[in-house]
């Protein structure tokens, strides 16, 4: 695990270490504008390599970056950290979990899944973005959110270089741990929207069937992009999920 030097934001807290992890194409401040409702933990947005100030090159594999993750973790003083992780976001955090137990406290997974394959439309349409006309996620949101939430996420967005979002979901498009989910060993909640159309409910509900004693909330009328949609839900389900666990 190398020392890796990111951009991270740090909303210091009393509470829990919480790990805000995001998708394919996303950046730590994408997470900024939800940070209000994390307020009761101690919560840490990192940019995942290839982005921001970091002069690691992008991870086109899950595990890759899992590791990646584990050595900013320890530069971090992180002590079992409670990893949240949106679509690919989650894939990093279950790879995290699979190889290093002992080290995380939790996984959450929201709007994700034991395998995250991508459409070829998706791939071909990520390979032709230029940082002029960058690859946007407006389509993943859910038929109830309005235009200022879409903007915010993807004035943010939009600050990945395309080599860093194609590498992304290069990654998930190989992601696949479907037959290792019964060897999880860190507790496991899967959140995610009953208007997904990206990872579908059914594969987020395999997740809950194939991992011993994981807890699921499901959020009404929201689609793919749930933090951003609806921010307070999942973190008070993680709230909720960590109080009873705890």
């Amino acid at each position: 695990m190398s020392a890796p030097k990111t951009d991270v934001i740090h909303r210091a807290g009393e509470g829990p270490t919480v790990v805000l992890l995001h998708g394919a194409g996303g950046n730590g401040a994408t997470w900024e504008a939800t940070l209000p409702v994390w307020t009761w933990a101690d919560v840490w947005c990192p940019d995942l390599p290839g982005r921001g100030h970091s002069p690691e090159i992008p991870c086109d594999r899950a595990e890759a970056a899992a590791e990646w993750l584990m050595g900013l973790a320890r530069d971090h003083g992180w002590r079992r950290p409670i990893l949240v992780g949106h679509s690919y976001g989650g894939a990093v955090a279950l790879s995290a979990a699979l190889a290093y137990p002992e080290l995380i406290g939790g996984v959450v997974m929201v709007s994700s899944g034991g395998r995250l394959r991508v459409s070829p439309q998706v791939l071909a349409a990520v390979a032709e973005a230029t940082e002029a006309a960058p690859f946007a996620l407006d389509f993943a949101f859910g038929p109830t959110i309005g235009a200022p939430c879409k903007a915010q996420y993807l004035e943010a967005a939009a600050q990945t270089p395309p080599r860093a979002t194609a590498a992304d979901w290069q990654a998930c498009n190989h992601f696949d741990v479907l037959d290792r989910l019964g060897e999880l060993k860190v507790p496991l909640l899967v959140v995610h929207g009953d208007a997904d159309g990206l990872t579908p409910p059914k594969h987020q509900a395999r997740l809950q069937v194939a991992v011993p004693g994981a807890s699921r909330e499901v959020v009404p009328e929201v689609g793919h992009m749930l933090p951003w949609e609806a921010p307070l839900a999942l973190a008070q389900a993680v709230r909720r999920w960590l109080g009873a666990a705890g």
